[in-house]
């Protein structure tokens, strides 16, 4: 590429990004579903004995899940709390969430401690949750992490029920670390209040996908902003487009989950982009996929090679020289953000084109 381009490339890259932004819709974004959360830890007696299934102290796994879960809530502005119930205790108070302190309140919950004197009344727990609930109005997710163990008290679905009563936009949803009947149909009880998830810890412990799901049941959704038509035509668009960006990140197209099948809502960004190399007919370009880690890196390797072909050929379908071009899969071995979140995720799983010429 002459020096010539080399230095008109960002000022292209930008032109070229405000005209695609006002001509077709964006990524989806996603945006919070609800405005505070509460972290509800059963830390009863029951709670420091091993699990019958798991083999693990209930305690351990508990945190575990919960730790996870911290590190898996995006940056929406929650306003959070950390209570403790058998005894109840306020780890920490109301305020607008943060990572490293909400982490930090629960890895100081103890993973020992004496089992035959610490009765359960979860009933009592969630009453003393009133006073919580007092400083969150709006919608709130309780996170009640229990094994629906309950030997003091009154009855929890029956406290849960008033609580819901009073507080009709709280939702108690339940990680369940229960091993026996009766303690899991308590917990359900407990969930069905207000048609709330209820999840078992060592699924989400085990299942990637089913606690990416969980999160966004309880915490966030995706939501495509409106699609903004603005006609342009292809002399205005040969006008502003005068140098070639270095790169071209294909914001906007997805294809079937595991598969090169291009999305319908992808056609718009790809037309585009056979647009620009119309009008660029000297540079050849190399077409580069990349996944998530999620999966082998053998599998992600042939999956993003796939998907780099499939928008080679719809180039070469539109009219764009096979010659001009290189389809190439880079599967998850070039990461630009942090895998371990479904944000991150999302945005590993791209396609660029390369201006090679």
């Amino acid at each position: 590429m002459n020096s010539q381009m080399k230095r008109g490339c960002f000022t292209g890259v930008l032109i070229f990004m405000l005209l695609f932004i006002s001509a077709f819709p964006v990524n989806a974004k996603i945006v919070n579903k609800v405005d505070n959360f509460v972290i509800f830890l059963d830390q009863s007696g029951s709670m420091y004995l091993t699990h019958e299934s798991l083999n693990e102290v209930n305690m351990i796994l508990a945190k575990k899940v919960l730790l996870d879960m911290n590190d898996k809530i995006p940056e929406l502005n929650y306003r959070c709390a950390v209570d403790l119930f058998a005894p109840w205790e306020e780890v920490l108070d109301p305020m607008s969430y943060n990572r490293l302190e909400v982490g930090g309140a629960l890895n100081a919950v103890l993973d020992e401690n004496d089992f035959f004197s610490r009765f359960t009344p979860m009933g009592d727990g969630i009453y003393s949750l009133n006073t919580v609930l007092d400083q969150m109005p709006g919608k709130t997710a309780v996170i009640l992490v229990s094994d629906g163990k309950v030997n003091r008290g009154e009855d929890p679905v029956n406290v849960a029920r008033n609580t819901h009563s009073k507080y009709p936009d709280v939702c108690f949803h339940v990680i369940s670390l229960a091993d026996n009947e009766k303690g899991e149909a308590t917990l359900r009880q407990i969930s069905q209040l207000g048609n709330c998830v209820y999840v078992k810890a060592g699924d989400l412990l085990k299942n990637e996908g089913m606690f990416d799901q969980f999160m966004k049941d309880v915490f966030y959704e995706d939501v495509e902003e409106p699609i903004v038509i603005v006609e342009e035509t292809v002399e205005v668009v040969e006008e502003i487009v005068e140098v070639m960006p270095e790169r071209i990140v294909l914001c906007g197209v997805r294809f079937d989950s595991n598969s090169p099948n291009i999305k319908p809502e992808s056609m718009p960004v790809l037309d585009e982009n056979v647009m620009l190399l119309r009008l660029h007919s000297e540079v050849h370009v190399v077409i580069e996929a990349h996944t998530d880690s999620m999966g082998s890196e053998d599998y992600n390797s042939m999956l993003s090679l796939k998907r780099a072909e499939a928008i080679y050929n719809y180039f070469v379908s539109q009219g764009i020289s096979a010659n001009r071009m290189e389809a190439v899969g880079r599967g998850e071995t070039m990461p630009i953000a942090d895998n371990s979140t479904a944000e991150g995720r999302a945005i590993n799983r791209r396609v660029e084109i390369q201006i090679i010429q």
